[in-house]
């Protein structure tokens, strides 16, 4: 998990072979729950990708109904996961905003008492042109994170390792062992909550805190309608025209943000059953394109075990033409070493007869 831009998707295509699409920039590109696997020392890992609570595409509550469903579903199938990595970006200037947001979030989708399966994972130390983020910089980064509470200090004090990422295929298989290693596994609160207590989303302790939000963000809007609402009467009285289009696009922009928010105060009220029944046209098309792909690699290990069966007929016919080669050659070689001795011994007799 992580911030749209902190390399979730860049740290898989390390891993995996899947092509996976990879933003440049602060745009999302995962916009679904994305599941990827890689061989880790003889040992299946499964990697689950999620977009971020600032996606670009779609509401916080969108995310967080995506990520709840995929860890529920997977909870009822009996598989746990073997940790959590969140990832950030050294380069970030400053740790607020959609960074807050995500961190706050994650959190109460694990629970304090997971957080000692978590690893927060550094990024970004080097550019796409491998110049490397000033060290010095970086570690005084690193030092605040960890030494203020509400960023990542309270997660260290609970067990969570600080690791840095410094974007190769090695450090992405040394940061998965540390998780895999333990042989441990992690059933999330977010998991319990809708499973085990049957709660709706918006009970659960994410759902509460994306509501609190939510909630929040509406009452900075309302109380800037109210200012409007007297800058208004003001421009009205200024007679001024341009101020008064200003203001009206403020105030419809407000206006929207409010129903958003309203919205997905609405979208949170919703069970695991009403979840299911919402991705239901979601998994019948995943299960068509898994049957799709499920067919293109038979029809693929089809072509590559004709290939390989003519590869070993066209040996098989070299081979018998080398051995029966061979075997001639000896042939004529054998015929030949009889025929030596014979004329020797024949010289031999004539020569002692004339004697």
């Amino acid at each position: 998990m992580g911030v749209t831009g902190a390399g979730k998707s860049t740290f898989i295509s390390l891993l995996s072979d899947a092509q996976i699409k990879i933003g440049h920039g602060l745009k999302s590109c995962t916009t679904a729950v994305g599941v990827y696997h890689f061989m880790l020392d003889g040992v299946r890992v499964w990697l689950i990708d999620t977009p971020g609570f600032d996606d670009t595409n779609r509401s916080d509550a969108e995310v967080l109904k995506d990520i709840a469903f995929w860890l529920a579903a997977a909870y009822t199938k009996n598989t746990q996961l073997a940790g959590i990595l969140y990832l950030h970006r050294i380069t970030e200037p400053r740790f607020q905003g959609s960074a807050k947001r995500n961190l706050r979030m994650f959190q109460q989708l694990c629970g304090t008492k997971n957080l000692n399966s978590v690893i927060l994972a550094t990024t970004h130390w080097s550019d796409k042109e491998g110049k490397r983020y000033p060290e010095e910089e970086g570690q005084r980064k690193v030092k605040e994170l960890i030494e203020t509470e509400e960023f990542w200090g309270g997660m260290v004090a609970r067990g969570s390792r600080v690791e840095r990422h410094d974007g190769t295929k090695d450090s992405a298989r040394k940061i998965i062992s540390t998780l895999v290693d333990r042989q441990i596994r992690v059933i999330l609160d977010i998991q319990k909550q809708l499973i085990d207590q049957n709660k709706s989303l918006d009970d659960t302790d994410a759902g509460q805190a994306l509501q609190s939000e939510l909630i929040e963000e509406r009452q900075k809007s309302e109380a800037r309608l109210a200012d409007l609402k007297l800058d208004m009467e003001f421009a009205l009285k200024e007679k001024d025209v341009k101020w008064q289009r200003e203001i009206e696009n403020d105030r419809a922009r407000f206006e929207a943000d409010i129903r958003k928010g309203y919205e997905q105060t609405k979208e949170l009220e919703t069970n695991m059953k009403k979840m299911a029944e919402e991705k239901e046209a979601q998994i019948r098309a995943m299960e068509a394109k898994m049957e799709e792909d499920r067919k293109l690699y038979q029809e693929q290990m089809k072509k590559s075990t004709e290939q390989i069966e003519v590869i070993r007929t066209e040996q098989r016919i070299k081979e018998a033409a080398y051995q029966r080669e061979r075997r001639e050659a000896e042939q004529k070689s054998g015929a030949s070493g009889c025929r030596a001795p014979t004329e020797a011994r024949s010289r031999r007799t004539a020569h002692q007869s004339g004697e």
